[in-house]
C-alpha cells in the first residue's frame, strides 16, 4: 500500500502540516531536528508524494509539454530533447513529450491531453528550422519556440533558433582562408530559413572576397540527402572551370559529393575541399576524411527553451513582456576535408 504523508508524520511523531513543511524545504519555519526526523522517516517507507494533489493545491504541476513534429525520430535533432530534459530535470521538473509526426489532427488530440494533464507550459519544436503557425490550443499559453519562430510581424512569444547566417559565414571564410576562388555551393530547393540564410551567406561571403557571383556553381536539388549531393556535384562539375571546393547544405549531401570525387578519381582534399553543415553524428566523423561541417547547437537550444519556459511560468524574467528571439551560434567543427587548391 502506497504510504502518505499522515503515514510519515505519525512515525516522526508530528503534525501532517509540520512534515510538509519539513518535506518541502521550509527550514525557516521547523527546526534542523524536525526535518531530520521527518526526512529520516519518508525514507524508511519509501514515501512518495503526490505531484498531482500537490498541484491541484498550488495550481503548479512542475511539468512542460514538448511537442515536436518528427524531431523523436532523427538522432541528432533529437538532442533538443536531451537539452530541455535535462535542464528540466535539474530544476525538478519533468518534461511530458508528444511527437506528432506532422499530423495536424495528432498534434491537436496531443495539445488537449496536455492540458488535462495541467502541464505549466509548452515547447513547441520543429525538426527544421522554419517559421510556423502556433497551435490554436496553444494561443494565450506559456509557450517557448524551439528551432523555429512565428510570423515576425506577428511575434508573440519566446523563440530559440540556430544562427543560420553566421554558421554558413564561417564555413565559406574557412574556404576562401585557404585560398579557394571557385568554390560551388550544393543546396536544396526545400523552403525553409536554413536554405535561405546558407545561401544568403555563400553570396555574401563571395562579395566580402570580391569574387563574382557565378550562378553555374550553385546546384539546387529537390531534397537534402546523399543523391541529392551527388546530383549536385555533377551539375556544378559541368563547367568548363571545376570548382575547387564545395559548400553543402547538409552533411548528407556532402557524402553525395564525396561518393562523386571517388568515382571521378579526386581525392578529397587534395583536389577538391568539402564543408557540410549540421555535424550530423555517425556520418560526419565516419566519412573518410573526416568531414569538416557546422555544429547545430541542437542540446544548447533545447536547454535553453526549458530554462526560458521554467523562468516565464515561475515570472522570473522582468522583461518577459517582450517576445525574445534568441540566435545561437552554430560552431564550424574543423577536421580533415579542406585544404589548400591542388594541395
Amino acid at each position: 500500500m502506497r504510504k502518505t504523508l499522515k503515514d510519515v508524520a505519525a512515525l516522526a511523531d508530528v503534525s501532517s502540516a509540520t512534515a510538509s513543511l519539513a518535506l518541502n524545504g521550509h527550514s525557516s519555519r521547523v527546526s534542523a531536528d524536525v526535518i531530520e526526523r521527518v526526512q529520516r522517516a519518508a525514507k524508511s517507507l519509501n514515501y512518495q508524494p503526490n505531484l498531482l494533489a500537490r498541484g491541484l493545491r498550488t495550481q503548479e504541476t512542475k511539468t512542460i509539454g514538448f511537442i515536436s513534429d518528427v524531431v523523436t525520430t532523427t538522432p541528432f535533432a533529437g538532442q533538443m530533447i536531451a537539452g530541455a530534459q535535462e535542464h528540466a530535470w535539474s530544476k525538478g521538473w519533468l518534461l511530458l513529450l508528444i511527437d506528432t509526426n506532422n499530423n495536424p489532427s495528432l498534434e491537436a488530440a496531443g495539445i488537449d491531453a496536455l492540458h488535462q494533464r495541467r502541464v505549466d507550459g509548452f515547447i513547441y519544436a520543429s525538426m527544421f528550422h522554419r517559421i510556423v503557425k502556433i497551435p490554436k490550443g496553444l494561443v494565450g499559453r506559456q509557450v517557448v519556440l524551439l528551432d523555429c519562430t512565428d510570423e515576425p510581424k506577428k511575434s508573440r512569444v519566446d523563440s530559440v533558433i540556430p544562427n543560420e547566417y553566421e554558421g554558413a559565414m564561417s564555413a565559406m571564410r574557412l574556404l576562401l582562408s585557404q585560398g579557394h576562388r571557385r568554390i560551388g555551393h550544393v543546396t536544396s530547393r526545400e523552403v525553409g530559413v536554413a536554405t535561405v540564410e546558407r545561401l544568403r551567406a555563400y553570396k555574401n561571403a563571395l562579395a566580402e572576397a570580391k569574387i563574382p557571383f557565378d550562378a553555374s556553381l550553385v546546384a539546387y536539388s529537390a531534397s537534402a540527402d546523399a543523391p541529392d549531393g551527388y546530383d549536385g556535384a555533377v551539375q556544378i562539375f559541368a563547367n568548363k572551370k571545376a570548382p575547387t571546393a564545395v559548400f553543402c547544405y547538409t552533411d548528407r549531401m556532402a557524402m553525395g559529393v564525396y561518393e562523386f570525387a571517388q568515382e571521378n578519381g579526386l581525392s578529397i582534399p587534395r583536389d577538391l575541399s568539402v564543408i557540410g553543415f549540421d555535424d550530423q553524428p555517425f556520418l560526419a566523423n565516419a566519412l573518410r576524411p573526416a568531414l569538416t561541417t557546422v555544429r547545430l547547437p541542437h542540446y544548447e537550444m533545447g536547454s535553453w527553451a526549458s530554462e526560458r519556459l521554467i523562468n516565464l511560468v515561475n515570472d522570473e524574467d522582468s522583461d518577459s513582456t517582450k517576445p525574445m528571439r534568441n540566435y545561437l551560434q552554430c560552431p564550424l567543427v574543423e577536421r580533415e576535408s579542406v585544404a589548400p587548391p591542388g594541395s
